[in-house]
């Protein structure tokens, strides 16, 4: 018992000689919610070839296309260094990459 008497005379005589903190800091500002000017934006419209082409911009930059064919499967394009320009394959030339969705799942 002396053992534990020992330890918890130990454990009162640090918790006494702690200096309580000062003021406790102020937090971090919580961020305003999105404005219109940079809430992302989608745009649809139809081409002339009965393509619907959804282009998705937040702060006025493209950052990705979704191109939903009359006939075919939709595909995609992107925007990965945030340019505002879409990413074109440099083996290739003017050749854009472009991503479809194998499978889908809910």
């Amino acid at each position: 018992m002396t053992i534990l008497n020992s330890m918890f005379s130990l454990l009162l005589a640090a918790s006494a000689s702690a200096t309580p903190a000062g003021d406790v800091p102020i937090p971090p500002k919580i961020p305003s919610p999105p404005s219109d000017t940079t809430a992302p934006t989608v745009h649809i419209h139809t081409g002339k070839n009965g393509d619907v082409i959804q282009e998705y911009r937040q702060g006025g930059q493209v950052y990705m296309v979704r191109v939903t064919p009359l006939r075919g499967k939709p595909y995609t394009l992107h925007d990965t260094n945030g340019d505002g320009k879409l990413d074109k394959n440099d083996n290739n030339g003017d050749v854009s990459p472009v991503f479809w969705t194998l499978v889908e799942w809910q």
